[in-house]
């Protein structure tokens, strides 16, 4: 038998950090990132007896954990313990304090065995190294979340709940945007497409709407109607594979095409959402080399030059601008009432270490064969994934919020500060290049449009927007996703 526990402490009340766990959503933002896991199933509810199932994936190969809520008193406690798992024993219980009128703590206690004890008290020190990166993570996101939530909605799980519509809410930041809605209180109706690959589970407060019966008249049309905002990530992705004639018409009318196709439903609605937020992407601009790009600078093919992916983005932005049009819009109620906005985030290179580009770059870093691409001068802007939802959230809701936003983190860095950075954190030297024509030849066009381009942007217009970023440096949300801070 062992014991784990870690304390920390919150600016909120202890009613708000309570209510924070109690929230759909909370269970898949406390998963650390790094850990091959996903929430199977949940009611979403810390009532005794509810039961939370996990997989969990040793390489290929899949464990179902099983977890009962035992006990609760409100604001006070709840404790879980682990059915069917690994362990022998594990015994959860979640101690919450109020500290002062604004402040509280909560306290995580551990009561675990592991499997073929005495045998594996060996492995005690590594599975408490373990633990504590866990726990570690899970309180510094509910800080985090919490803090965002504050600002974002000053009656946070004290007023009527905003409602906000997604669609590509399958996708890597639909996915975590969904889960930090739910667990700030937001409704969310999601476009359901025909997709085998998506998660059959979403938090409970997740209503899913049918684009065939939509596109129909057959919806459930109160679902769609009076939302705050809907927030649209649709698009294959670019770097799935070589890029041919083919792939590269899939790109483009993935975005545009699902883009006009969003506008003009959106607008046949009687009361249409307030703001419409489009993501796009800083390739907007092309090869910029070392020219620092704010909100404001061109993406006109004059700047460009002949860009694939500018291109695309001049195009996918102009057809979402068109959702503020009053002359687009169908019905006379829609033109009577306040201006709709627009507000459209233009990404960087999204940070997750299971997803995306970082998880490709994890393993030739880790086996010591990481280093700069090409020259390593071109600089890539970047952003952490929890950062990439909150800010969409921030834009959905932040009735000011209008126009262009770069969805990059303050820390702009070269491709060679970027690699000098990611081999620091994992303790690994990262010194071998990868030559411009080796990628060239392995990637085709896609090389330079995403490893050998440079893009110098800036997120000044954000912050000035007021959104406040949770990790501002590399170092920090790299050590964040993959454990080691």
């Amino acid at each position: 038998m062992a014991l784990f526990s870690l304390s920390s402490e919150f600016n909120c009340t202890v009613e708000t950090l309570f209510a924070y766990h109690e929230q759909a959503g909370a269970i898949d933002r406390l998963i650390p990132p790094w850990e091959p896991a996903k929430v199977a199933s949940s009611n979403d509810s810390l009532q005794v007896g509810s039961i939370v199932e996990v997989d969990n994936w040793l390489g290929p190969l899949k464990q179902r954990w099983i977890a009962e809520h035992t006990a609760l008193i409100r604001n006070e406690l709840f404790v879980d313990q682990l059915n069917q798992s690994p362990f022998a024993k594990w015994i959860h219980s979640h101690r919450f304090k109020a500290i002062s009128a604004n402040r509280s703590s909560l306290s995580d206690e551990v009561d675990f065995e592991l499997p073929l004890a005495p045998l594996s008290r060996i492995a005690l020190p590594w599975a408490k190294d373990k633990l504590h990166a866990m726990f570690q993570f899970r309180h510094q996101i509910t800080a985090d979340d919490i803090a965002f939530g504050q600002s974002l909605l000053p009656d946070l799980y004290r007023s009527t709940p905003k409602r906000i519509g997604i669609s590509g809410a399958s996708g890597l930041i639909g996915r975590r945007t969904v889960a930090l809605a739910r667990a700030l209180g937001i409704d969310v109706v999601r476009l359901e497409r025909t997709n085998k690959s998506a998660p059959a589970r979403w938090p409970r407060g997740v209503q899913s709407v049918s684009l065939t019966d939509w596109t129909k008249g057959t919806h459930n049309k109160s679902a769609v109607e009076n939302l705050d905002a809907w927030i649209h990530l649709g698009g294959v992705g670019i770097a799935d594979r070589r890029w041919n004639s083919e792939t590269k018409r899939a790109i483009r009318q993935s975005r545009t095409q699902s883009t006009s196709q969003m506008v003009s439903l959106l607008h046949q609605l009687e009361a249409p959402p307030k703001c419409f937020v489009c993501a796009s992407g800083v390739g907007a601009f092309g090869n910029r080399n070392d020219e620092i790009l704010s909100e404001h600078s061109s993406i006109e093919p004059a700047h460009t030059g002949d860009d694939f992916l500018a291109d695309v983005a001049r195009e996918w932005e102009e057809t979402a601008k068109r959702y503020a049009d009053p002359l687009t819009h169908r019905s006379e109620k829609s033109q009577e009432s306040e201006p709709l906005r627009v507000a459209i985030a233009r990404f960087g290179m999204v940070l997750h270490p299971r997803d995306g580009a970082l998880s490709k770059l994890l393993l030739p870093f880790k086996l010591g064969l990481g280093g700069p691409v090409g020259s390593g001068k071109q600089y890539w802007p970047w952003v952490h994934i929890d950062d990439a939802a909150s800010i969409l959230l921030h834009l959905a809701i932040n009735p000011n919020c209008q126009g262009i936003y770069h969805v990059t983190a303050p820390d702009v860095l070269t491709n060679k500060e970027f690699s000098k950075t990611l081999g620091r954190v994992l303790h690994r030297p990262a010194i071998l290049p990868a030559p411009s024509a080796a990628m060239r030849l392995l990637l085709g066009e896609m090389a330079d449009s995403l490893l050998l381009s440079s893009v110098r942007a800036t997120s000044d217009r954000l912050i000035e927007s007021g959104y406040r970023f949770r990790f501002p440096k590399l170092d920090s949300a790299l050590r964040n996703l993959l454990g080691l801070s």
